[in-house]
This record gives C-alpha cells, structure tokens and sequence, in this order.
C-alpha cells in the first residue's frame, strides 16, 4: 500500500511520534498493536448482541442467498449445455471461482 495512503488513515500526529522512535521501541508498537487486535476481537466474539444480531441478519438473509445460489446453479447448467452442443464462444467456458 502507498505510504500516503496510510499516513491519511492514521491517527492525527501518529506518525510525527513513532518516527523518532528508537528499532526496539518500534517492535513494541507492533506487538502492543497487535495486543490491541487480539482485545478487541475477544470483545467482538464475546458480545452476544452482535451474535444475535448477525444471527437474525443471516436469517433474514437466507431466502435471498437461496434465490440467487439458484439461479446460479441455472446458469452453470445452461452454460455447460451449450458447451455440450459447441454453441459457446471461444474462452466463455465455465468458472469455477464463483459461489
């Protein structure tokens, strides 16, 4: 990633601290940053009201999901129909990557 591009997304005043910093210093920014991380993704897993609300997201969610695996699924078949009969253009098989 460009260095601008990160400088932006920093903390005002961030970089002007750390870039006096001594190398040691440096790697305990890192491993602090990193404690950081690991304490808020704990926090994450262990809130039940975002569990619950990703639950009923996922519920809700779900005849959508189901809707468009469908019409995937369609559309693979068609598409390696007309790869049987020779009707597909060169380079148009089918992918593999999707769903």
């Amino acid at each position: 990633m460009d260095i601008m591009k990160l400088l932006e997304k920093l903390p005002p005043g961030y970089a002007e601290d750390v870039a006096s910093y001594s190398d040691e210093a440096v790697r305990g920014e890192l491993v602090q940053c990193e404690a950081n991380i690991h304490q808020v993704e704990t926090e994450k897993a262990a809130d039940e009201k975002l569990a619950g609300a990703k639950a009923i997201v996922k519920d809700l969610s779900a005849p959508y999901r189901e809707a468009i695996s469908a019409q995937r699924v369609k559309i693979k078949y068609l598409l390696a129909l007309l790869m049987e009969r020779g009707k597909l253009p060169e380079g148009e098989g089918l992918r593999e990557d999707r769903d």
